[in-house]
């Protein structure tokens, strides 16, 4: 495919990131696909290279969070956004999830995509273990796409601009359109941004596209000075959305540019209006702001913690009721990270990093407890870190389990037919099906809450359940939403705990962030193990409250996703009886004593909380 922009360009391309990047980074990817649609007329009218409106974590968030179609999403925006190239950001061989995929679900995605709208696929991969994109890459030249490819720019005693250059090297001579130095933590200083940019332009010929964040205050300064070095292409936020974990401020970079060569002559009218906009749009989303651990941070340099980690770091930690120890999971970031070879953080090895520094954190002894995909990380099935990791953690881990050295791509067998017949009438297109096999459980939540008419296409009160007609008592809606002072706000019942001095704890999920609310009921009903609703008896749970060593509990609210064990096994100290989803990351349960299986509380889907015991061993 041939080059969009001549070696010899002065004139700068923008890429507006509002869409995507910005929200992902200050707003925990939140942003509903009704407050992007009135603006995007005005958007479109901008003359932008491209625009970010997809891909990384709004695919997950639709479907999870906001109970959009993340399909839908790009049709919508397809049909105004009619005269710029839409833009996304594809994980390779992790499309848009956490873990590796087969080949044929990466290749279906990228048909669909480009089917549905999209054009500029900015493609990388976390370990920049380029096996790992080969398939996306391949796909995208196939279906008609552009091809960004993209390498991730850290620091670290192993990483220096000849290494750069030589991947910008391996990339052309994949069929690049566009190289993207990704700096997802806005670590590149002003003259080493220089200094990058004017040996790629030397080493090659495809233009080079700079992404960078605020996070350390430098983006501003670093993307003049790429630009002044020759980048073809950069990326801004509407200053209303920009800044902080978010990329250099679009009518900032414009003034500076203006009367200049690089000047891409863009109506700073047109952009005052979008901006305008997105000031009084940003309000509606003030609770995912995350306490202020979106704005500038200088020790950025030391925790190399990118923008959208950030931010749903600090969510992570709300719904744990941790926010006030987001220093020390900051501080233990580096050290997972060294631990496991220096990766780049960056989306999923940024969530693996974090999530278990998380854990290191809130359990007091690290790695206590691992999530699976820490598991999969270190026996090579993300790809091989830049660097060896820490022998004695992944000893620790691992025990004697091989690790992988092929491509791990080479390994997954084929998961659309399986993906299709899970998803079975559930799935109303190709598109459904390739949903399910990106995100099994949360498509299947997604799609039983369609069929009921429960969004996407706008938040609707579930009716509450009729009254039995023997009389008896009937169930409250578990998710509601509560209107004060004008105000709508989405309220789910997550769970409750144990009575302790007549106060029960009840979790309630407030926009998707977790508060635990102490209150003393004045009656409350349980299923019977017949499944109907009846009275409890001294407002005993379902399941018995953790209070012996043998009673295995979760670390953390969640769901469950895999009971390991039966009743009747026997069990050794730190095993695996079960697996449960949270912080969007698989976690495994170990039990804390060896013993035999006498109780199980619990079975797949069933939330579960953190005072319960969910299985028993003695």
């Amino acid at each position: 495919m041939a080059n969009t922009k001549k070696k010899t360009d002065t004139k700068v391309g923008i890429m507006d990131t509002t869409f995507r990047d910005a929200h992902q980074s200050l707003l925990a990817t939140r942003m509903r696909t009704e407050d992007l649609l009135p603006i995007a007329e005005t958007m479109d009218d901008l003359g932008l290279w491209s625009i970010e409106v997809w891909g990384g974590a709004t695919f997950d968030t639709c479907l999870r969070f906001l109970r959009e179609d993340p399909w839908e999403r790009l049709r919508q925006l397809k049909k105004v956004l009619k005269k710029t190239p839409l833009q996304m950001l594809l994980r390779g061989q992790n499309v848009v999830g956490y873990r590796h995929y087969a080949d044929d679900v990466v290749e279906r995605f990228v048909a669909k995509s480009v089917e549905n709208g999209m054009n500029v696929f900015r493609i990388f991969d976390a370990l920049n273990d380029f096996r790992n994109i080969k398939t996306s890459i391949k796909a995208v030249i196939k279906y008609g796409g552009k091809v960004e490819a993209a390498f991730c720019y850290t620091l670290g005693h192993i990483y220096n601009n000849a290494m750069f250059v030589d991947m910008a090297k391996k990339l052309e001579d994949m069929g690049a359109d566009t190289i993207c130095i990704k700096d997802m933590a806005g670590l590149l200083a002003p003259n080493d941004a220089f200094e990058l940019v004017t040996a790629l332009k030397k080493a090659v010929s495809t233009p080079i596209h700079l992404h960078t964040h605020d996070t350390s205050a430098m983006s501003v300064a670093t993307t003049l000075k790429a630009v002044e070095a020759g980048v073809n292409i950069i990326d801004v936020a509407l200053s209303s959305m920009s800044g902080g974990t978010s990329q250099p401020p679009f009518e900032t970079m414009l003034h500076i540019l203006r009367g200049t060569p690089y000047d891409p002559g863009i109506d700073l009218t047109l952009v005052g209006k979008a901006n305008d906009y997105f000031k009084e749009a940003r309000k509606k989303y003030l609770t995912f702001e995350c306490g202020g651990f979106s704005g500038i941070d200088p020790k950025a340099i030391i925790y190399q913690v990118p923008g959208g980690m950030i931010s749903n770091l600090a969510t992570q930690l709300k719904e744990q009721n941790a926010l006030d120890r987001m220093e020390e999971v900051m501080a233990e970031v580096p050290k997972v990270r060294e631990d496991f070879g220096f990766p780049p953080l960056v989306t999923p090895s940024s969530q693996i990093v974090g999530t278990q520094a998380t854990l290191n954190v809130l359990t007091g002894e690290r790695y206590k407890v691992v999530t699976s995909e820490v598991k999969n990380y270190l026996k090579g099935l993300y790809g091989k870190p830049p660097a060896p990791v820490n022998e004695d953690v992944r000893k620790k881990i691992l025990g004697d389990e091989p690790v992988v050295e092929e491509r791990p791509g080479d390994l997954i067998e084929p998961e659309l037919e399986k993906a299709r017949e899970m998803a079975g009438d559930k799935a109303r297109s190709e598109e459904d099906v390739i949903s399910c096999a990106l995100f099994p459980k949360i498509f299947m939540e997604f799609a039983e809450l369609r069929d009921k008419g429960f969004p996407p296409e706008a938040p609707k009160i579930p009716a509450a359940a009729s009254v039995p007609s023997d009389g008896g008592p009937h169930l409250a809606p578990s998710e509601f939403m509560v209107n004060v002072h004008g105000e709508s706000y989405h309220i789910k019942v997550g769970g409750k705990g144990h009575k302790s001095e007549g106060k029960r704890p009840y979790f309630l999920y407030v926009e998707n962030q977790l508060v635990e609310v102490l209150v003393e009921p004045l009656m409350e009903v349980v299923p019977s193990e017949e499944g109907k609703i009846s009275p409890s008896v001294g407002g005993r749970s379902r399941r018995p409250k953790a209070a012996e060593p043998g009673d295995v509990k979760a670390p953390m609210p969640g769901t469950v996703i895999k009971v390991k064990v039966k009743v009747g096994d026997t069990v050794k100290a730190g095993d695996t009886v079960l697996i449960i989803e949270a912080m969007k990351m698989e976690n495994e349960v170990h039990t804390p004593v060896a013993g035999e299986v006498t109780e199980i509380h619990v079975k797949e889907g069933d939330s579960v909380n953190p005072d319960e015991a969910l299985v028993i061993v003695r």
